[in-house]
């Protein structure tokens, strides 16, 4: 009877957890599936009930809307521009420090590597007004230029030490082998290093691609001009003088949430094995 009544309650066990799980991922999948509904509904259908979710009637009127309004169509643009470019120069740069702290030894690399870190301690309104005042006599605020700027700057410290972690699991033996056969340093970190870090790269360049695609703090600090405007400040034109229109206010954010959506969906492999393959010591 007690090996049945362990085995029952290790069943017992194991189904409430997957009840736990199926709660979990439904409060977190719930939000998404009620914006990607309500921006498929009419403006008469919007708020018909609270257990009116999915549409009686579809239309895409309010794409359209948002993607036809003042300057939305230049912020998906400078969106990505500004996204793109931050992932690229983030992940060059920070292969090159995480090479530079993982494999040389140096008089000031501890505090190199100390300076990275309490950077990457400070929340972000204790630096905006800083930064405001610098790129302001630098002639770099309200342009993508300068907004470029202040993005790499919040992504490069956590990407230094994302490929840091993810660099020291990889054994040294095969760097001196290579020096062995005449290899320089950049071959190595190229030709070596690098095609082991696949998962790792994709990581920390998703990393910093999503956090430039999302971030409205120094966006909306920055920028002024429609022309200049990124997508979380071009979400503006959904809201009145004394109202919201909400079929505008969540297809956008439906049109912000694809690019972020399809890159998981073509890099899933990869971002799973970036995610997971610093815990592993080689």
């Amino acid at each position: 009877m007690a090996a049945i009544s362990g085995s029952a309650r290790k069943r017992l066990r194991g189904l409430a957890l997957d009840v736990l799980s199926i709660v979990v991922v439904g409060l977190l999948v719930f939000p998404i599936v009620w914006l990607y509904l309500t921006a498929l509904k009419p403006k008469g259908q919007m708020f018909e009930g609270p257990l009116a979710i999915v549409p009686r009637t579809v239309t895409l009127d309010n794409f359209a809307r948002i993607w036809n309004a003042v300057g939305f169509q230049a912020a998906f643009r400078n969106s990505l521009i500004v996204a793109g470019v931050s992932a690229v120069v983030v992940t060059l740069a920070g292969l090159l420090a995480s090479y530079s702290l993982s494999r040389f030894r140096y008089p000031l690399r501890s505090f190199f590597a100390g300076s990275i870190l309490a950077v990457q301690m400070l929340p972000g309104i204790v630096i905006v007004t800083p930064l405001i005042v610098i790129l302001r006599r630098l002639g770099l605020t309200d342009n993508l230029r300068g907004l470029t700027i202040v993005y790499l700057l919040l992504a490069l410290p956590i990407t230094v030490w994302m490929l840091k972690g993810y660099m020291d699991d990889i054994p040294r033996e095969l760097d001196e082998a290579a020096v062995v056969d005449g290899a320089s340093t950049l071959r190595v970190l190229w030709q070596i290093i690098l095609p082991l870090m696949g998962p790792a790269t994709v990581a920390v360049g998703a990393f910093a691609f999503l956090l430039a695609w999302g971030e409205y703090l120094f966006a909306v600090s920055l920028i002024t001009s429609v022309e200049e405007k990124t997508l979380p400040l071009a979400l503006q034109a959904a809201f009145g003088q004394y109202t919201v229109d909400w079929g505008m206010l969540t297809a956008g954010g439906v049109i912000i949430s694809l690019p972020p959506a399809i890159l998981f969906l073509f890099f899933q492999r990869y971002l799973v094995g970036g995610l997971t393959a610093g815990g592993v010591k080689g």
